[in-house]
């Protein structure tokens, strides 16, 4: 996994998006417990206003209409609720209403703090609390929560995915504009290389690094972090799929992208790798020549690309053509091979 320095860099949108997501759970969350506690207070309303009526009227009738939208355990535990709040503010008054009330729909209020019941009522032998109100809007406030809370961390899981899964996907496709001036001259070092024969490995050597395709691998994009030998990291370097031809499976891949990123100017260089077919065809090149500079993939050949701190040199070791009538010879890859050799350009800080 790459350091906080280079993620801030390439994901430089992420900290909005957590914002965005904040923001929006919170505000879901807030909604949430704010209708319940609306409905709680219009429910215990109710309760009240029919406690009153029924102690001028004794019209059970109407206060069982007044409160048809609770069930019976709702109404038990809104009077339980409402008559001990009664008695704590000293409004013995309201207690009796309420607890007539009660007797009158068939419930029976919970016993009031310390377990004194209250006055006119008959408890049911109780083996667990009675649940209050309070209780009630928990009850319906945890399960919305917890959804809420699987949602966020199924947001989470989807952006370390992203992150530790696709680190370089984002940075190797946004930067590529026109084909970069910095490919440069093969270095001195590699100068000695015979066509076809090992990259050895040069002063400052970050690596050696072999990518290898075939025929079928139709996700195919390796890449290979840079680090020094204390573990700084300096960049990245590999190869992908940069074009295909035809349709249907497998992918018949025409071109490859070798890319090089260096975190000291924040950029990626890029020289496409083309089969011949797709080398000579004017349409092709065009198309993608805004990844980067066009480069014919022939064995033994040696690729150079550089940055501000950083170079690669590399060579193609094997290249085979896939055989297929229905398409021009020589115009996808059966098997391509790259061997790639990195270092740190003379000067650059280690």
């Amino acid at each position: 996994m790459k350091n906080f320095f280079e993620l801030l860099q390439r994901r430089i949108w992420l900290g909005p998006l957590i914002a965005l997501i904040i923001f929006v759970v919170g505000l879901g969350v807030g909604l949430v417990i704010g209708w319940e506690t609306v409905s709680f207070k219009a429910s215990a309303d109710d309760v009240l206003a029919a406690a009153d009526s029924y102690s001028l009227n004794s019209d059970i009738a109407l206060a069982n209409q007044r409160l048809a939208s609770l069930s019976k355990a709702e109404k038990q535990a809104l009077i339980s609720t409402l008559i001990a709040r009664a008695n704590a503010a000293n409004r013995p008054l309201e207690a009796q209403r309420l607890t007539a009330l009660a007797l009158a729909l068939g419930v029976t209020p919970a016993p009031a703090a310390g377990g004194t019941p209250v006055p006119g009522a008959t408890p049911a032998p109780q083996t667990t609390p009675v649940p209050t109100g309070s209780n009630t809007l928990l009850g319906m406030i945890v399960p919305i929560a917890l959804i809420f809370i699987v949602f966020v961390l199924l947001v989470a899981a989807g952006l370390i995915f992203f992150l530790r899964v696709l680190p370089g996907l984002q940075t190797r496709r946004a930067p590529r504009g026109a084909p970069s001036a910095e490919v440069t001259a093969e270095p001195t070092w590699a100068g000695r290389v015979s066509p076809g024969a090992p990259l050895p490995a040069p002063p400052g050597g970050l690596g050696h690094f072999v990518p290898q395709y075939t025929l079928g691998n139709d996700n195919y994009d390796t890449s290979y972090s840079l680090e020094t030998p204390r573990g700084e990291f300096l960049g990245e370097c590999g190869m992908g799929i940069s074009e295909t031809i035809g349709e249907g499976k497998p992918d018949k891949v025409t071109a490859f992208d070798l890319w090089l990123f260096d975190k000291a100017d924040v950029r990626t260089v890029t020289q496409i790798l083309m089969s011949e077919y797709a080398y000579n065809d004017q349409t092709l090149r065009t198309k993608l020549a805004t990844k980067g500079e066009a480069v014919l993939a022939e064995k033994g050949k040696t690729l150079h690309l550089e940055t501000q701190s950083l170079s690669i040199a590399a060579q193609v070791v094997e290249l085979i053509y896939a055989v297929n009538p229905s398409y021009p010879p020589n115009s996808h890859f059966q098997k391509l091979v790259v061997e790639i050799v990195p270092t740190i350009k003379d000067g650059a800080a280690r």
